[in-house]
Order: C-alpha cells, then sequence, then structure tokens
C-alpha cells in the first residue's frame, strides 16, 4: 500500500516542481535585447567621440617580489596591443 502513495506523491511533486523552472518571457527578453542594443549604440557613440583616447591600453604595475606582471610582460603587451591596431586599420584579421 505505500508504494502506491510514494510514487502518486512523487508523480504529485514533479508536476508542481515543472513549472519552477520555467525560463523568462519574450517581454523580458525584448526588453533586455533593447537595453544591450541601447548600451552597445551608447559605448559606440562614446568611443566615437573619444577616438583613440578610448582605445588606450591599461596595463598593471606590479613590482613586489611576488609580482603577477613585470615590466617586460607590460611591454609585450603594448606591443602586441600596437600589432593588433595595425593590422584592424590595414584591414586585416588581429593577429593571435
Amino acid at each position: 500500500m505505500n508504494k502506491p502513495f510514494v510514487i502518486v506523491a512523487m508523480t504529485a511533486i514533479a508536476a508542481v516542481a515543472v513549472p519552477a523552472f520555467a525560463g523568462r518571457d519574450a517581454a523580458q527578453i525584448s526588453q533586455q535585447e533593447k537595453s544591450s542594443q541601447a548600451v552597445a549604440e551608447q559605448r559606440a557613440h562614446e568611443t566615437a567621440r573619444l577616438g583613440k583616447a578610448a582605445t588606450k591600453i591599461v596595463l598593471p604595475l606590479d613590482h613586489g617580489p611576488r609580482a603577477e606582471t613585470t615590466p617586460w610582460l607590460n611591454q609585450q603587451r603594448r606591443l602586441r596591443a600596437e600589432a593588433m591596431a595595425k593590422s584592424a586599420t590595414a584591414g586585416g584579421t588581429a593577429p593571435k
């Protein structure tokens, strides 16, 4: 007698729990897409307005005994960023 009751109870619990895993509705998705598009447009406008100042690379500076970066690594990052900028202006693909 216990087995059918347990089976029915588990089925009822599963049926009640399934709607809890439902995803977002279409209104939320479209609202998020609109807001992310607006943010992207705003960033593009600011980048165009600021020009080269917005693409300036910012490098970490750490000279401690357990430094995670060094001046040599920063120089390599700077050279790589310059190479990527040159290839982007030339119309080529960015190097890896």
